[in-house]
């Protein structure tokens, strides 16, 4: 069900805290058990039940005694189905699908299908199709429909060139389709596109004899969203009904805005999750650890009060942006459903002067939904040092009758360290680029400077006294300057990892009464076309969070403005630097060429599988080394000579790796001897 969006106003809540040491000043805010109930905080809850466990959250069960496609009418007469959401109703296909929107089109008398009055013809003329979109994937097993078993026949009230089954006077329940077809689809595409003419990719019923009044279409349980009954053989219905059993397989809950009163610094992400199987409809699930079911959480934060921006059509056609007060206030808009977010493709009329436009995402003062959180103390990957924060959960299963249990999700938070922390990565020998952006070549050993200004504007932002990098491989580090003028300086301590870069200095932190510029300069390579070097300040020991690093004018030596840096496509090379450690493979264990180690460098690729092998010169696969998949980086593998455990036999053999990616596949081949 989609709610009015309301603001949370979160203070330090005290029993909702996690427990944290007396000088920390780390809080967190709770949803579920043990904090702010599920139904005060949502905005979203599609496919959630709330009821079945007080305080949790877990998909909703079907009863197979249920038509889920019947639910209560609303107050203007709407018809709705089992999950209270209003069904739409149409002569063809929408332009697109909307989660939890149920959507019947097809032959005439669509809405009577679903209106629960089983006396009623769909239509006075007989009917050949019907195309169900019944707003989320469900774990359905059966199909019903059937003429009303009163009424007859009439030679009024149809279209002129309907065909008819018989004449007038006829008993209606013994005018039902001859033949049917029922085909279903998780493919939105099979709905919008497929004509009504053909079925859709999955058939769960056909009959091109049928003898009884009411049928009842049983197949095995499986998750549907896309349904149609098809008729070869026109004839009269009153109603279809669709049974399931089992939990739904796609669901999501979505919070609304959470206002923690003044920026913060994120922290990391908990969850109490739970996983659980059930033998059937009413009996008592049990913990199933193994089953395959997931939960996926995601957080954005932003500056202001509301993540989109709204728009209203201008006297010549364009859009501008106003305040959300002012969209209300405007005729309705363009896009269906008036005052919705349009959707790709989403079907433009008539643009009248001052009437509602687009609704957009903020991308200036909100930042995109992070990455998916799949483990509970995971540290939130959204941009700290925003006020408003925003929550949404995704439960997912492959089993009908596995699902999974939220039973609560919490968020640390803390004060800022500096308001702002801004950032700025340039070329040592290109400060001030023409374009104002940094671009760099592919797989190449690059000089950067890493450009850091704080701001402060309260007494109670602490400070710091640590930077951390992440970089795409170990940097060799080179200088570390402070102060304006920037001048070298030796950090306190140093730490170069795979993929990190850390720099102390206690002995000089920066505070609001010791403001200082900062400036790391380091050598190292970049795989991917763009590559962003995040960072975050912390305080060693100190009782806040690390407070992540933002893109912005960090200083006026350069002039980029940003923390990310380009490789032009055109430079692209896959698979790159495979070199041999030696052309001669010698396993006699005396120290000398005992492996061979294979260096090589993937660029461009965020996950391909890697294959390294070895072969005779036959083409015999001898040894494979590596199998499984990898992304951009620096590898290093090893071959010890042999395989199965066994010393190969001297000679020449090749050692292959190939890369399968979404662009082709990348192969190099090297010769190498084996020699005692």
């Amino acid at each position: 069900m989609r709610r009015n969006r309301i603001l949370l106003f979160v203070p330090i809540l005290g029993a909702l805290s996690l427990p944290c040491a007396v000088e920390s000043q780390v809080d967190s805010l709770r949803l579920g058990i043990g904090g702010l109930a599920w139904q005060e905080v949502g905005e979203e809850f599609i496919g959630l039940d709330d009821a079945a466990v007080a305080g949790s959250l877990q998909p909703f069960e079907l009863n197979p005694q249920v038509n889920v496609a019947l639910g209560l009418q609303t107050e203007s007469g709407q018809f709705t189905n089992v999950f209270g959401h209003v069904w739409e109703i149409s002569g063809a296909p929408p332009p697109y699908v909307q989660d939890i929107t149920p959507w019947v089109y097809g032959s005439r008398g669509r809405a009577q299908t679903i209106d629960g009055d089983i006396d009623r013809p769909t239509d006075v003329a007989e009917v050949s199709h019907y195309s169900f979109d019944m707003g989320l994937p469900l774990p359905l097993n059966r199909v019903v429909f059937f003429p009303p078993d009163k009424g007859r026949t009439t030679t009024s009230g149809g279209n002129a060139g309907f065909n008819r089954v018989g004449s007038a006077g006829l008993l209606l329940k013994d005018q039902y389709p001859r033949q049917y077809v029922v085909s279903g689809s998780l493919n939105e595409r099979e709905f919008l596109f497929t004509g009504t003419s053909n079925d859709f990719d999955i058939v769960v019923g056909r009959n091109s004899n049928q003898g009884e009044r009411i049928a009842d279409v049983r197949f095995r349980t499986e998750f549907l969203r896309f349904l149609r009954l098809r008729f070869p053989a026109l004839g009269y219905i009153a109603e279809v009904e669709f049974y399931g059993e089992g939990f739904l397989p796609q669901t999501r809950f979505v919070s609304q805005l959470f206002d923690m009163g003044e920026p913060v610094n994120l922290g990391r992400l908990f969850f109490d999750f739970e996983i659980y199987r059930s033998e059937g409809f009413g009996s008592e699930p049990i913990l199933a650890p193994d089953a395959p079911v997931e939960i996926a959480v995601e957080v954005r934060s932003g500056r202001d009060d509301s993540p989109l921006t709204y728009h209203i059509v201008t006297e010549i056609g364009t859009e501008e942006e106003v305040t959300e007060k002012q969209y209300n206030r405007a005729p309705s808009g363009t896009y269906r459903g008036g005052g919705k977010v349009a959707a790709p493709g989403g079907v433009k009329q008539l643009l009248i002067p001052g009437q509602q436009g687009s609704i957009r995402d903020d991308l200036t003062n909100w930042s995109f939904w992070s990455a998916p959180h799949l483990a509970s103390g995971e540290y939130i990957q959204a941009p700290d040092g925003r006020q408003f924060v925003q929550v949404r959960a995704f439960i997912k299963s492959q089993e009908v009758y596995a699902f999974g249990r939220l039973n609560s999700l919490s968020l640390e938070f803390s004060p800022l360290l500096a308001n702002p922390v801004v950032g700025e990565v340039a070329l040592l020998e290109e400060p001030l680029p023409e374009s104002g952006v940094v671009e760099v070549p592919l797989g190449e050993r690059i000089t950067l400077t890493y450009d850091l200004r704080a701001d402060f504007t309260s007494s109670e932002q602490a400070g710091f006294d640590a930077v951390r990098l992440r970089t795409p491989e170990a940097v060799d580090f080179q200088h570390f300057e402070m102060g304006d003028p920037l001048i070298a300086v030796e950090p306190d301590s140093l730490v170069v990892d795979q993929n990190e870069l850390v720099v102390y200095f206690p002995s000089r932190p920066v505070t609001r009464a010791d403001n200082k510029p900062l400036r790391l300069t380091f050598e190292t390579r970049v795989f991917n076309f763009n590559t962003v070097f995040d960072g975050e300040v912390f305080q060693i020991g100190g009782g806040n969070l690390a407070q992540s690093i933002d893109g912005g004018d960090a200083s006026p030596l350069v002039s980029t403005n940003d923390l990310q840096v380009f490789a032009p496509l055109e430079r692209l090379e896959i698979l790159s630097e495979l070199e041999l450690s030696s052309g001669v493979v010698t396993p006699n264990s005396d120290g000398t060429n005992d492996v061979l180690m294979l260096p090589y460098t993937l660029q461009g690729v965020s996950s391909a599988l890697v294959e390294v092998n070895i072969y005779d010169l036959t083409g015999r696969l001898v040894r494979q080394v590596v199998e499984e998949m990898r992304g951009v980086g620096r590898y290093i593998d090893v071959w010890d000579g042999r395989a199965d455990g066994v010393v190969v036999v001297p000679g020449l053999y090749f050692v292959r790796v190939q890369v399968d990616t979404d662009l082709g596949t990348f192969t190099k081949t090297h010769p190498v001897a084996v020699a005692f």
